[in-house]
């Protein structure tokens, strides 16, 4: 019994001595880590400091930056949060045939007599366009289309300057792109939400096709006034004739019709049809595709 007492006692020691043990590991493994954490932050501390700017630099500097940083931070947040509406449009595969909705209309001996809704006319290669309206779109519509990302920041600038020195709106300041995916995606509607969703989905576009694919859907899908959609149509309705075979007068009359196609028709109205395309061919020779001599 002596001996069971003593193994007892024995037992309760050591598990005594064991917790002692134990928690003297855990306070000194805390004040190791808080020990460690604080001479990791003074090392820290000190680094950070050679990058300090104080006095007037700091204010004129590091804290505008740094507003500027947060400031850009928030609002890439909202845009990405109203773009999201934007790419559901995309998770289509078949995108590209949405606008294709056309009804012919043929009297009792199957004879066409007339056509309702889009009908987009993509057989011409863009090859085949004339020289003179593939410039004349480019001058007017995108000087850079050929050199940005989708988004043309300086032509946005510079389209601006020019408004502002006009007095009014001379140059249009979204791309090529931007107008393809208004054209394909969105609406007319003048809007922030629109302009962000058509920025984020002119990226988009840039990443899925080569930029001669773009032209050409720029060039068969825009609306072009009198019912017609795409260049060739606006040729046949407004020339009797393909697009393969306008001139550069014609051609810089097409041209000027993407700003606003009802607005400048010529069977509406032929005066500021042509004044336009007067504005077409001055822009042929600001951007430097053509002389004045030829354009004379």
């Amino acid at each position: 019994d002596r001996l069971r007492d003593w193994f007892k006692k024995d037992w309760k020691q050591r598990f005594r001595h064991w917790l002692l043990d134990f928690d003297a590991h855990i306070d000194s493994t805390l004040f190791s880590s808080a020990k460690g954490a604080r001479e990791l932050y003074e090392r820290f501390s000190t680094f950070m400091d050679r990058f300090y700017v104080g006095g007037w630099k700091r204010w004129v500097f590091i804290e505008p930056l740094s507003e500027a940083a947060t400031i850009g931070l928030g609002g890439l947040l909202v845009m990405l949060a109203l773009a999201i509406p934007a790419f559901r449009e995309t998770s289509d595969d078949d995108w590209l045939k949405k606008s294709d909705l056309a009804v012919s209309f043929l009297d009792r001996y199957g004879n066409p007599i007339g056509n309702r809704g889009i009908k987009h006319n993509d057989s011409i290669p863009l090859e085949d366009f004339p020289d003179n309206l593939i410039k004349a779109t480019l001058a007017t519509e995108d000087r850079r289309f050929y050199d940005h990302f989708g988004i043309d920041i300086a032509g946005t600038a510079r389209a601006l300057v020019t408004n502002a020195q006009a007095g009014g709106v001379r140059q249009g300041g979204s791309s090529i792109t931007q107008q393809l995916a208004k054209n394909l995606f969105l609406s007319n509607e003048r809007t922030i939400e629109r302009k962000v969703n058509e920025a984020f989905l002119a990226v988009w576009l840039e990443t899925r096709l080569t930029k001669n694919e773009i032209l050409k859907l720029y060039l068969d899908r825009a609306y072009m006034g009198g019912g017609t959609f795409g260049v060739d149509g606006a040729a046949h309705f407004y020339f009797n004739k393909s697009a393969r075979d306008v001139t550069l007068a014609e051609s810089a009359m097409l041209a000027g019709l993407f700003k606003a196609p009802t607005k400048y028709a010529p069977h509406i109205n032929l005066p500021a049809a042509r004044a336009r395309a007067n504005v077409v061919l001055d822009n042929l020779v600001d951007a430097g595709f053509m002389t004045e001599g030829q354009v004379f």
